[in-house]
């Protein structure tokens, strides 16, 4: 099971923008790339693109959009205690002896969506 998923609030808390204020450095995971182990979050490493005219961009011109951040460089926020946590995983029995892996905050042991 993953740590990290798509839709996840995270907060930087390495790099360029761990200067930044609490607000401005936490956004929603938009993609992983897990073989770069890169995360690309809204809002967040903005860079621009130069595109020439195209039938997707007929205007063509200067694109911003979010660039990827190293994995390393991110945390998760836990909703409950609004603060950026390490995650575990820990497995819950349901009857019939199945197990369900559900992710947790380490800091409050509140289970995550």
């Amino acid at each position: 099971m993953q740590k990290l998923k798509v839709g996840d609030t995270v907060q930087v808390t390495k790099g360029k923008e761990s200067a930044l204020p609490v607000s401005q450095r936490r956004g929603r995971v938009l993609s992983i790339d897990w073989s770069a182990l890169r995360v690309r979050v809204e809002g967040l490493r903005k860079v621009k693109r130069h595109t020439r005219k195209s039938n997707t961009h007929p205007e063509g011109g200067i694109i911003e959009k979010e660039g990827s951040i190293a994995l390393a460089n991110l945390a998760v926020v836990c909703p409950k205690c609004d603060k950026p946590n390490r995650i575990g995983i820990r497995s819950l029995e349901k009857e019939e002896g199945k197990v369900k892996k559900v992710r947790f905050c380490k800091g409050c042991e509140e289970a995550l969506a």
